[in-house]
């Protein structure tokens, strides 16, 4: 009689712990990481709720609950609402009741990292941030081609993007969804300016007296974070937008056919040592190997120097509040010369794809038609952080932007050059330009002779 009393009361309470658990909330998870911090934002589904205002009343609930896991790239914003992390995160929530969004988001050289591991070990994010053409080891033409992602050319939004969508395109199939256009540009102290009557640059020359000025009156004229090394592109490539490309408008092109080459006179030799001479000049703070993307963003909305040079997907970081209250500016950076054709940086952002092995593909395809149909929260959410400028017919554009707007109106901008370079081209170029301005001895010439036998290796791959 014990005995079976005994089981009977080790029933009771294994089926009560069944139902105290079985009883669960949903809960969502966003796990951000920047730099060396991790930060995990965990809410159950009611908490959720009552952010949010209940579900929204068209919403896709298929009943059983789906966990969609999106990894991607950039500087988490320090001031608000993050877009991918919260924004996005409580309006698919919102919209799509069954889902579970668990939202990754890295700084860039982490996410490479992340996400080619992740594609190795078959664990790869049903949605994943890529770049245009050959940009980057998450480069579209890359994963496309070695079958990591889904065909999406039967989206709609695929034609609501514009143009655009021609750099996410691999054998006539659009493989991801770009996020608009995005700039690269220096961003400055309005007040600093005004303070010591400096105008907008036009031009190299003028650029240089810009910066002669400020540092003459104990000024740091600009701050940038080269320990992280992939933002020397944000300089270099505005100058060869300026110097390389209008001489030459199919330069990337040859440079495959082997019918030019990186260490030709008169081409990245000069990019190379113009960039180099804001170093050589101090017009770029010493130091900058030590010094990450984030921390160079912050001593810029500080007030501790007068541009940074970075691109329109940091804009939110950037405009944060700071130690010093100024207004921000916003123009290209003058490559040329004087009395030539300013030209502008500009380029199809990267963008979502999914995922070939995702069990929830025409999920996550759903949430795209969402995110990119012009219209929803979640898009107006999207054209109001400032990560993108949108090329939806009737989009609201910045101010800010408005003079990149129109040199990309008028065909006076160049993609970015890494973008039709093999993979790892422009690794090459960062850790060489880093050996030159940490003073290991390195030139331009072995810089240039370097990213011809990268960019060769890389081909004969």
């Amino acid at each position: 009689m014990k005995r079976k009393k005994f089981l009977s009361m080790l029933l009771v309470i294994v089926m009560a712990a069944i139902m105290l658990f079985g009883c669960g909330k949903k809960s969502d998870s966003s796990v951000v990481t920047t730099g060396n911090e991790t930060a995990a934002n965990t809410k159950t589904a009611d908490s959720s709720k009552a952010d949010s205002g209940s579900k929204d009343s068209t919403a896709t609930d298929a009943g059983e609950e789906v966990t969609i896991t999106f990894m991607c790239s950039g500087t988490l914003a320090t001031e608000g609402e993050d877009f991918q992390v919260d924004q996005m995160t409580r309006l698919v929530e919102q919209k799509f009741s069954n889902v579970n969004l668990e939202v990754t988001k890295l700084p860039d050289d982490q996410y490479y990292t992340a996400l080619k591991t992740k594609l190795a070990t078959g664990e790869a994010p049903d949605i994943m941030w890529v770049q245009p053409r050959y940009a980057g080891v998450n480069s579209v033409f890359a994963l496309a081609k070695a079958g990591y992602l889904t065909d999406l050319s039967d989206l709609n939004a695929a034609k609501l993007v514009g143009p655009g969508v021609k750099d996410f395109t691999y054998n006539d199939k659009i493989y991801a969804i770009p996020a608009g256009v995005t700039y690269l540009g220096t961003y400055y102290n309005k007040n600093m300016f005004d303070q010591y009557g400096l105008s907008v640059p036009t031009n190299w020359s003028e650029f240089e007296n810009v910066c002669k000025v400020l540092k003459d009156n104990g000024v740091q004229p600009i701050v940038m974070g080269d320990k992280d090394m992939y933002v020397m592109q944000f300089g270099l490539y505005q100058l060869a937008a300026n110097m390389i490309y209008p001489k030459n408008p199919t330069y990337d092109d040859q440079l495959r056919d082997g019918s030019v080459k990186f260490t030709d006179e008169g081409t990245w030799d000069k990019v190379l040592e113009r960039y180099g001479s804001l170093y050589e000049n101090g017009y770029i703070q010493s130091g900058s190997l030590g010094l990450g993307a984030s921390q160079a963003i912050q001593k810029f909305i500080d007030g501790e120097s007068a541009m940074i040079f970075d691109g329109t997907f940091n804009a939110q970081a950037i405009n944060s509040t700071g130690a010093a209250d100024f207004k921000r500016g916003y123009f290209p950076l003058p490559g040329n010369d004087e009395g030539q054709q300013l030209y502008t940086a500009g380029a199809p952002g990267a963008g979502p794809a999914i995922y070939s092995e995702s069990k929830n593909a025409d999920l996550c395809k759903q949430i795209l038609e969402y995110w990119f149909d012009g219209q929803s929260d979640l898009y107006k959410a999207y054209e109001s952080c400032g990560k993108f400028i949108s090329t939806n017919e009737g989009a609201v554009v910045d101010p800010l932007y408005s003079d990149f707007m129109k040199l990309y109106s008028e065909g006076n901008s160049w993609y970015w050059c890494n973008q039709a370079w093999p993979a790892g081209t422009e690794n090459e170029m960062e850790a060489l330009f880093g050996e030159m301005i940490g003073g290991a001895g390195t030139t331009v010439p072995d810089i240039t002779k370097g990213m011809q036998s990268k960019m060769e290796e890389l081909l004969a791959e």
